[in-house]
């Protein structure tokens, strides 16, 4: 008799698709904690970083993304905090990206 756990199907909420992306951020948690770490992935809508502290759901950051390849500088954009998970590198944290 199995007395395991059920595996829960993933459902996919994501409207556009992530893109794996490694890559140095700097971020300013607002309105004054600053900080530098690196992406894990992107996507047109969001990004997942990993921080070394926890941030609660809605938290702001302002955000700038090297992005590899480009000679323009890097990217600025506002991120809102939609979830976070602890792992071994710290807080696997995904940001949604505001206009």
């Amino acid at each position: 008799m199995f007395l395991g756990r059920r595996k829960k199907k993933i459902i996919e909420k994501r409207t556009y698709p992530r893109k794996s992306l490694v890559t140095k951020v700097g971020y300013k948690v607002r309105p004054q904690t600053k900080g530098e770490t690196l992406s894990q992935d992107i996507s047109e809508g969001g990004l997942c970083l990993i921080l070394n502290r926890e941030l609660p759901p809605g938290a702001t950051l302002e955000l700038k993304i090297d992005m590899p390849g480009q000679d323009t500088g890097p990217i600025e954009a506002l991120a809102e905090v939609v979830w976070q998970q602890k792992s071994e590198m710290g807080f696997l944290t995904g940001l949604r990206l505001r206009s």
